[in-house]
This record gives C-alpha cells, sequence and structure tokens, in this order.
C-alpha cells in the first residue's frame, strides 16, 4: 500500500527527531511549543499504525519520507 499522506510539519518533527532532538528542543527549532511537536509525532505515529516515536521515525525512514 502507500505511504499514508503525512503533513508537512508532521514531517519535519519526525525529521528533527531522527536527529535525536527531544520534543522541547524541536519546539524551539521550529517556533512552536513541546505539546505541539508531540501532537504531530503522535499523529505520524498514528497514521502509520504504530505507537511511539521511535517506531514511527523508523517507518518514515524505512518508507524513504525522511533520510536518516
Amino acid at each position: 500500500p502507500p505511504p499514508p499522506h503525512l503533513t508537512a510539519r508532521e514531517l519535519e518533527c519526525l525529521h528533527w527527531a531522527a536527529e535525536g532532538k527531544t520534543s522541547w528542543e524541536i519546539g524551539r527549532v521550529l517556533g512552536v511549543s513541546e505539546r505541539t511537536v508531540v501532537f504531530h509525532l503522535q499523529n505520524a505515529a498514528h497514521k502509520f499504525g504504530v505507537n511511539g516515536r521511535q517506531p514511527a521515525v523508523a517507518r518514515a525512514i524505512a518508507l524513504g519520507l525522511i533520510d536518516p
């Protein structure tokens, strides 16, 4: 099946999470709150059908949506 459609913000959050940034750090980079980052990462994980940040990052890399 084709990969799920992710928003630009979800992809940005996944990218920075793959770089090892915390939600707080990602929020600082993107100019949003830590809670907003968590929201986007949770949405991405839900779209991938996984639970958690690391599985979502791994799925995004495996599907070629972000570079490690």
